[in-house]
This record gives structure tokens, sequence and C-alpha cells, in this order.
């Protein structure tokens, strides 16, 4: 076998292996001090505590005129109860995934005037072994981003 060759795959193994371990750690971003990414983890803080003004306060203004108290006051204590049910206290681990752009949908473009939207995906881990991916969806109305939805 001819050695200048094996050398010459091995360098390019090598420095295949390196560049690819250089792209990876370039691609992974902090975005624990993004805005919106930091108001969403308050959201699981407000789910957890069930805390209806903060939640209002959150939400673009037509909001409340447009679902009602009854209603938001509802899906609150729904998220609450399967906050709670699913992480007790608190997680254990709140990974920020990513700060993507979306698609803001048309009845919320309409209704709300919603010029853009972004997610911010979201890894959710207990102790008790539950996990789950999940995303925090805002909607730019105006200048000002509001909360429209966590799933958990």
């Amino acid at each position: 076998m001819n050695k200048p060759w094996m050398a010459l795959v091995l360098m390019g193994t090598l420095a295949g292996t390196l560049i690819s371990t250089n792209l990876q750690a370039s691609t992974e971003q902090n975005f624990s001090d993004d805005p919106l990414a930091q108001r969403c983890i308050k959201m699981l803080d407000i789910y957890a505590a069930e805390d209806f003004d903060a939640y209002v306060a959150e939400l673009p203004e037509p909001w409340l005129g447009i679902f009602g108290e009854k209603t938001l006051r509802k899906q609150l204590a729904d998220r609450h109860g399967k906050y709670v049910k699913e992480y007790q206290a608190k997680p254990d681990t709140i990974k920020i995934k990513a700060v993507t752009s979306a698609k803001a949908a048309k009845v919320e473009q309409e209704k709300l005037g919603a010029l853009e939207a972004k997610e911010v995906d979201l890894y959710i881990a207990s102790n008790k072994g539950n996990s789950s991916a999940t995303a925090c969806k805002y909607l730019r109305i105006g200048d000002s981003w509001y909360f429209r939805s966590l799933r958990l």
C-alpha cells in the first residue's frame, strides 16, 4: 500500500472531523439574552403561579375583549394544571433551543394587526423524567411584541 496516500487520507479525515466539529459549535447560539426568550421563560412562572394579571399583561390588548375574562381564566387554569402535573413547582432543565421567525396567521393579521411572528423553541425537563420540546409564539403588533401561545 502506498504510504503517502494513507497519510493524505488520514489528514483529510482528520481535517473533515475538525471542520465538522467547528461548524457544529458555530451554529449553536446562546439565546439566553434574547428578550422574547426571557419572556417565554417568564410565562412558565406565570403558569406555575396562575397569575391572571401577569398573563393578561403579556397578551395583545384586544385579546381580553375578544375572548373575555372567563375564557382567558379557564385557559390559564388549564395550563396551570398541566404545568403543575408535568413539572410540579419548576422544571429542572429549561434550554432555549432557537428563536425563529414564524408566520402570523391570517386571522392574527386581520383582527390584531400582527405584522410578524416569532417562536422561541424550548426544551423542558423535570427530574420525574418528564420532558418536552415546546415553543412560545409572539406577535409583533405595531412596535411591541405580545405573547400568543405556549404549548405544554
